[in-house]
């Protein structure tokens, strides 16, 4: 089977992250409306910041902790929160336009939206529990579906209805630019964000199509800021697993016991399939130059010490146009949905009242 390539451009991940967090926003109580001042008002629909920092808080706190440090600034903090504000007032004023084209979701697409929502918790008192959390009736909980499950349709109806399905030439002239980037020729003709696409694109096929390797480890943490001693706990720590190992006991066993490492702990230590420029380079070097099945010796990283086990390595696969071909026509397809929701955007922006306030 061959790999699927995966691409989601920057603002097509923005919009896609807003719309997985706003109707699941809490309902804004009696008492707080008093107290609570509006940050923004669509056709005369206020949005509260009650409403607004539901939603921002969870995403700027997620930039604090992902963002490099030298990169890291409060006027790109500020950016990103006016970014939100911008989401949330395109939001409302889809739903309110799906309402004005009387959209209706039918009793089936209702069921089947709450409960992709409920499979993301391990049962019912869990989610029952989250809703009283928030603060939100099952009513209400109910009607924010179903306003999400129009406004995908008013965009099914005025934006992917009106794209026309790219042609074999249309798709090889994208496949040949994108060759020549992967190859690193220069590419004539296109435009700095055409060129900023291609090389985006490039790395994903690079890392869906080149070698990948599947592995587990057991993390013990320790910095080279670290007291000495504790450097040399962690150390020790470390050998003792080592040699457990070589006594014959299972690795996903240990992992779960010991590794530092909270985001595979949980799947004994399986990290799944990652590529080159995936992991720091001494983590990588040991993972990529292991066999199917044997385990490393101690490999200290800026994390700390780990143990390495590779379960499964896939060869890389030879670039071709029919091996990107449906994925390079979805691609084609997703820019100009992009751009066609865009300017529908902006034209639903034009005739619309809206006011911002400061969201000091």
């Amino acid at each position: 089977m061959s790999r699927k390539l995966r691409y989601l451009s920057p603002a097509s991940a923005a919009a896609a992250l807003a719309f997985s967090v706003f109707y699941f926003v809490g309902a804004v109580s009696a008492a707080q409306k008093v107290l609570d001042k509006s940050v923004a008002a669509v056709n005369g629909e206020t949005i509260l910041l009650s409403e607004y920092n539901k939603i921002a808080e969870p995403i700027i706190e997620q930039y604090k902790q992902v963002a490099p440090k030298d990169e890291f600034s409060q006027e790109k903090v500020d950016e990103l929160r006016k970014k939100v504000l911008d989401q949330m007032v395109d939001d409302r004023l889809i739903i309110q336009e799906a309402k004005k084209h009387k959209m209706r979701a039918t009793k089936r697409e209702l069921d089947n939206g709450i409960q992709k929502v409920k499979s993301r918790f391990a049962n019912d008192a869990e989610f029952r529990s989250e809703l009283s959390r928030e603060g939100i009736s099952e009513e209400k909980f109910q009607k924010r579906i179903e306003d999400q499950l129009i406004a995908m349709k008013l965009i099914d109806m005025e934006v992917k209805s009106k794209i026309a399905q790219p042609g074999d030439e249309e798709t090889k002239k994208v496949y040949d630019n994108l060759k020549l980037v992967i190859d690193s020729k220069p590419v004539a003709g296109i435009s700095e964000e055409e060129q900023r696409d291609m090389e985006t694109l490039a790395k994903i096929v690079k890392k869906t199509f080149g070698e990948l390797v599947r592995a587990r480890h057991v993390l013990i943490r320790s910095s080279k800021d670290d007291p000495m001693k504790d450097q040399i706990t962690a150390r020790k720590k470390t050998e003792d697993i080592e040699q457990r190992l070589k006594g014959g006991e299972d690795f996903s066993d240990l992992a779960e016991k010991y590794s530092e490492d909270p985001g595979s702990r949980g799947r004994g230590g399986d990290l799944g399939y990652f590529g080159h420029n995936d992991m720091v380079p001494e983590f990588e070097n040991s993972a990529f130059s292991l066999n199917v099945g044997q385990t490393s010796g101690i490999i200290r990283t800026e994390y700390g010490y780990h143990i390495i086990k590779v379960e499964e390595k896939k060869a890389p696969q030879k670039i071709t146009m029919d091996l990107l071909k449906n994925d390079l026509k979805d691609y084609i397809m997703q820019k100009k949905a992009e751009k066609k929701y865009t300017e529908w955007l902006e034209a639903l922006r034009k005739k619309a009242t809206i006011k911002i306030n400061s969201l000091e």
